[in-house]
């Protein structure tokens, strides 16, 4: 098994030279190291040339600043290894990093995580000899992944998008040419990693396994100056050109809380797979006023009098008029409708993700319906008795169960 190391730079030449350093140090010979200066203002080659003689690297430079994608592409469409590794300029490789990297591809076609240290001054002080640095820390310097439950497989497993950082991972070279590697339109901070983790996730039809952790392939964040306000502010174009170009529900909650998505993921999908096909919808219907501008979210639209303008069914194929979202964040704009019903699907939300649902559907409409079968009915109507909201019942049968829900009038 051979190794392409891709490390794109712009600007970080001191970084660049600890983490060249620190792979002209590794403990596995048989690689290179893919050097790409996206357009810095002084050249980096003369940075990479003085490791010339202890390393088989070289450098492409962009002309302009194209982004990281852009960046990492060029370095993996110039790679001849079998699998490609991707670390940042300013990641410092343990000595063992990149032969954890070739372990554990030995099972197959898989994305291996590495793990990255945040490392303090003293700890950068020891980046001259990698050998010295530790690979235990207090929690605070650890990988921030392990709070959302990175090291349980199972979480791993189904939302694993949101544990692919780029600044230390790998995988085989002829899949990630296989799915098109990183879209390069994100060219500012942010979602460039995560977007490629999905569509790999898709390309390997969700199947467990395919993504690893690897807490031994460890890398060392150098400290230098950074403006993590400006860069969330930059990111939040590319969360919503992600949620834009797959428009699905398990992108849908992104820019809410991780750690709430990745333990939620399980239990929504299971609810979302055992979901009934909406029989009960004509029953709800005859409660309900007729309405041209409806959206409707869950099963059951094909079985109703009214056709609703839209509908949200993670179910049926993705369209102008049909998303495969849960409705927490929808890409209609404010009064696209006259309502919106959720039948069923939202009885699976958090408290949390319910307000965000609730929110969202009084932006789109003055009126939400909450609707479903009367068996399992929760207590809604007291989880929203202290809520800026006015909530009547409409329906409550044997068989179907509703409420109307408005936003209480401003004083």
């Amino acid at each position: 098994m051979t190794l392409s190391v891709v490390v794109p730079v712009y600007r970080q030449r001191q970084a660049l030279r600890h983490t060249l350093a620190s792979l002209s140090a590794q403990t596995a010979k048989d690689f290179e190291v893919i050097v790409v200066d996206d357009g810095s203002p002084e050249p980096v080659g003369d940075v990479v040339k003085e490791f010339a003689g202890r390393l088989n690297v070289r450098c492409e430079r962009h002309e302009s600043n194209k982004g990281r994608a852009a960046a990492r592409n060029t370095g993996a469409a110039e790679a001849t290894g079998d699998h490609l590794v991707f670390l940042d300029a300013d990641s410092v490789a343990h000595p063992n990093l990149l032969g954890a990297h070739k372990d554990r591809h030995g099972e197959g076609p898989r994305v291996v995580l590495g793990r990255r240290i945040k490392a303090d001054w003293q700890m950068a002080a020891r980046f001259g000899d990698p050998t010295t640095l530790p690979t235990e820390v207090p929690p605070h310097q650890d990988d921030g992944r392990y709070a959302l439950e990175v090291a349980k497989q199972w979480a791993v497993d189904r939302s694993p998008w949101v544990f692919l950082h780029a600044h230390n991972f790998s995988l085989p070279r002829a899949v990630f040419t296989e799915v098109g590697g990183f879209d390069e339109a994100f060219v500012r901070w942010g979602w460039e990693d995560t977007e490629l983790g999905y569509r790999l996730f898709r390309h390997w039809q969700r199947e467990p396994g395919r993504f690893v952790w690897a807490p031994e392939a460890i890398c060392y964040h150098v400290p230098h100056y950074s403006d993590l306000t400006a860069n969330w502010r930059e990111a939040k174009a590319g969360l919503a050109y992600l949620q834009t170009k797959h428009e699905h529900w398990e992108v849908e909650r992104l820019g809410f809380r991780l750690r709430d998505l990745v333990l939620d993921m399980p239990a929504y999908a299971a609810h979302l797979e055992r979901l009934d096909n909406g029989h009960l919808t004509p029953t709800l219907e005859a409660f309900l006023p007729r309405s041209a501008k409806r959206l409707w979210a869950g099963p059951g639209a094909d079985r109703l009098r009214d056709k609703p303008a839209a509908t949200l069914d993670v179910h049926q194929p993705r369209s102008e008029t049909n998303k495969q979202l849960l409705g927490l964040a929808t890409p209609w704009p404010d009064g696209a409708f006259d309502d919106v019903v959720h039948w069923q699907t939202w009885r699976i939300l958090t408290i949390t993700d319910l307000g965000h649902l609730i929110r969202e559907s009084l932006r789109l409409a003055p009126t939400l319906i909450l609707a479903g079968t009367t068996n399992g009915n929760a207590d809604i109507e007291r989880a929203l008795e202290a809520a800026p909201l006015t909530v009547r019942q409409v329906a409550n049968t044997a068989a179907v169960w509703a409420i109307e829900v408005r936003a209480t009038a401003s004083r």
